[in-house]
């Protein structure tokens, strides 16, 4: 097994794995918990749209995806986009016409079929290392900012409104949890594609919190399965021949199958526990009555 990983492209593709894995990961928890699936797939589809904007115009791809990503997610974070559009109609206008956008300029490319499915699906194996490096980069400088300010950002996720009323500034943590959520995007979706980048922003948070895990257990427990999901994925690609990220998204699917068969498990125990096995046996007072 561990023979197919001498080859450096091996070595970079496992690499691109595990970064994803652990950024989008951990991030996926407060996706969940925040009820942003649909933010996450719009700024993913913003970066792929700047990638094919990139593409035409001859910019460089990266920086593209990173500029996209960030004037999207400064829009949708903008505290008075609500006065005027719901939130929720505001961000499936703009995954429309991203995407709209982004098929529209490949179809003008002379290798649009290629690169549309390059967006969509990617390829950890063809991985450069600048992008390791910058990806490497972007999980410490987020993951910092995370693990800093970690009580802000679970009270914020959990409770909004009592956040807001004890004096938080819930609008300035949203403003960067949604950057820092679009940073992670723009520089993973050129590794792994936009569907595998959702997936991995959705699926191990989702599967986690299916299994009733507690907060801090449930971070741990994302991020294991989305490590895990990419190395194997990648294992069974080579062996088998088959697309990387679908296997990967497969893999993911698996997880959240369990997580929900060891939710209900774990809900069937806890009420036989809490449920008494055998009446109390009455006092002799209430015997006499």
């Amino acid at each position: 097994m561990f023979g197919m990983f001498r080859s450096s492209f091996m070595q970079a593709g496992l690499l691109a794995s595990i970064l994803m894995g652990i950024s989008c990961g951990y991030l996926s928890v407060y996706v969940i918990l925040k009820r942003l699936v649909f933010l996450a797939v719009a700024l993913a589809q913003f970066a792929s749209a700047a990638v094919a904007i990139s593409l035409f115009v001859g910019v460089n791809p990266t920086l593209a995806a990173f500029i996209g990503v960030m004037l999207g997610a400064l829009f949708f974070s903008w505290p008075a986009l609500g006065r005027y559009l719901p939130r929720e109609n505001a961000i499936g206008t703009g995954y429309a016409l991203a995407s709209a956008a982004g098929v529209i300029l490949i179809a003008k490319n002379a290798s649009g079929e290629e690169h549309l499915l390059n967006l969509l699906y990617g390829n950890v194996l063809t991985v450069a290392a600048e992008e390791l490096w910058i990806m490497g980069g972007v999980m410490l400088l987020v993951g910092g900012i995370f693990l800093t300010f970690a009580k802000e950002f679970i009270f914020t996720s959990f409770d909004p409104e009592m956040a807001q009323t004890v004096g938080v500034r819930t609008k300035l943590w949203e403003v960067l949890f949604n950057v820092s959520l679009g940073l992670v995007i723009a520089m993973a979706i050129r590794l792994g594609g936009m569907m595998l980048v959702f997936s991995l922003l959705v699926l191990p948070g989702y599967a986690a919190l299916l299994a009733r895990c507690r907060v801090r257990h449930a971070f741990i427990w994302s991020v294991g399965m989305a490590v895990l999901a990419g190395m194997i994925g990648l294992y069974l690609s080579f062996i088998w021949d088959l697309p990387t990220s679908a296997v990967t998204m497969a893999g993911l699917g698996v997880c959240v199958v369990l997580g929900a068969v060891v939710g209900v498990m774990r809900s069937r125990v806890a009420r036989a526990t809490v449920a008494p096995r055998n009446p109390a046996p009455l006092s002799m007072h209430e015997e006499e009555a």
